[in-house]
């Protein structure tokens, strides 16, 4: 009784499937460009410029892949073009910078890469080995290798800073035969905190003072110790800062200022700095950049972020490089280390290094 109605498949006009196609690759595009600044915000690491094996290496576990898709899911969009704006009015006022830079590369420079003077000696970074201390000792074995002259620890050496842990990583240390000098980590105060101990007892147990100062050559090393996100750095030790900066001042066989500590005192991308657990630390960590840019500091080496960075503070340019873990988990990029270059005319350029 009734007839089927059949109707003819269109072929379609192929404007409007050209229309279409052009359409979801645009869309395509602008969702991997988001995931892409996306990673890159989190990371503060570039995936374009990441080897396969060490952007693929961010997805083998759930702690890895659960801490990306966190970081994805806090990305703020804004938080990109407000730090273009920044970087843009930075720019403006002291002409240094041109408009085609962008957020993390504008800041970025060459950090004091020597002329042409004499290499006066190489020493090591290492930091956030996390009881890894296969990767610690066999980064060691390379810096020992490459001609380092010492060792600087930029903290984490442990999970949670138990005694045992602690004896450990010492004896990785002590097994590679190179003047050490070490400051603590957060996650080295956890077990002492939680024992309603000073937080720092089992690291000065273990290692002895948490900060210290010293010279090599012509420049004058001096560690911090910023570790405890709670507290920050206590009057005792700004003291000691003020004093180290005076005297390596007046003292004429000093051509170079290097800073350590484990917090980094600002990053352009990452919100992992001194102040991210107790915001009242802020204020003081920008008075210790004001402090050390003001005594001339050449440069200040940070650990804690997990992956390598070098960038200058905007309002002092203040140098500072973050060193990348020695742990295999929670990590942007494969276990590496640092190695810094002293020349004698002071000036220094650091080296990525990868864990072999």
């Amino acid at each position: 009784m009734f007839k089927h109605k059949s109707y003819k498949k269109r072929g379609g006009n192929p404007l409007f499937v050209i229309f279409r196609m052009g359409l979801s690759l645009i869309i395509l595009g602008v969702l991997l460009l988001g995931v892409y600044s996306a990673y890159r915000q989190f990371s503060g690491v570039d995936p374009i410029k990441m080897s396969p094996q060490a952007l693929l290496s961010n997805f083998v576990s759930v702690d890895k892949f659960m801490d990306f898709g966190i970081g994805l899911l806090k990305f703020d969009p804004r938080s990109i073009s407000d730090k273009r704006n920044e970087i843009s009015d930075k720019s403006e006022e002291k002409g240094e910078m041109g408009e085609e830079d962008s957020d993390n590369e504008a800041i970025e420079q060459s950090n004091n890469k020597p002329a042409k003077s004499a290499l006066s000696f190489k020493f090591a970074l290492v930091s956030d080995s996390h009881n890894e201390n296969n990767y610690l000792g066999k980064a060691l074995t390379q810096a020992k290798g490459a001609g380092a002259k010492l060792i600087i620890g930029l903290g984490d050496y442990t999970e949670v800073g138990t005694t045992g842990e602690l004896s450990d990583a010492k004896k990785t240390f002590d097994d590679i035969g190179i003047r050490y000098f070490l400051t603590p980590g957060d996650h080295d105060l956890w077990d002492a905190r939680d024992k309603g101990k000073d937080a720092k007892t089992n690291f000065v147990e273990t290692f002895g003072r948490s900060y210290q100062a010293f010279t090599y050559g012509h420049a004058r090393f001096i560690v911090l110790d910023n570790s405890d996100n709670y507290k920050g750095v206590d009057q005792a030790q700004m003291n000691f800062l003020k004093e180290e900066l005076n005297k390596a001042k007046e003292d004429s066989e000093i051509n170079s200022i290097l800073v350590f500590l484990h917090e980094p005192l600002y990053h352009p991308s990452s919100d992992r700095v001194m102040g991210k657990v107790t915001p009242e630390l802020v204020k003081q960590s920008k008075d210790i950049i004001r402090i050390l840019s003001d005594a001339g500091v050449k440069a200040v080496f940070a650990g804690d972020i997990h992956y390598f960075t070098n960038y200058n503070d905007p309002d002092s340019s203040l140098p500072i490089v973050t060193i990348g873990a020695l742990a295999s988990l929670r990590n942007a990029q494969l276990p590496r280390f640092g190695i810094v270059s002293v020349y004698e005319d002071g000036s220094w350029e650091v080296e990525d290094v990868e864990v072999k």
